[in-house]
């Protein structure tokens, strides 16, 4: 894949992201190592936008922040669905996120 052009890599590189999503929603349970994918992709992800919106001059790095925090929020979202749902039980993350949640409204009033 390394000698491909790039063009060709991003192709391959969504078909095997596709192929993976297909499989981990058939998974019983989550495998070893899917935490270090989804930081790389995420990652990627950020990298990508960062490069997409460098044409926008001094407002890209504005631009990245916004989409981090877009993610961040949908991300809090999906958390608090997941609390409404039947059956729905307390783990410790949602503890310390809980905490960072009031130091970060905290933060947040200071800059108002």
């Amino acid at each position: 894949m390394a000698d491909e052009p790039l063009a060709q890599q991003l192709i391959t590189l969504r078909k095997l992201l596709d192929d993976v999503d297909a499989r981990l929603a058939r998974a019983p349970a989550a495998p070893a190592g899917l935490e270090d994918l989804k930081g790389s992709v995420d990652t990627l992800h950020t990298n990508m936008w960062a490069i997409l919106s460098a044409g926008q001059g001094a407002s890209a790095s504005v631009r990245v922040e916004r989409l981090k925090l877009r993610r961040a929020i949908d991300g809090i979202k999906a958390v608090r669905a997941s609390l409404t749902s039947p059956g729905a039980t307390l783990q410790p993350e949602h503890a310390e996120l809980q905490l960072i949640a009031r130091e970060l409204a905290s933060q947040i009033g200071k800059l108002r």
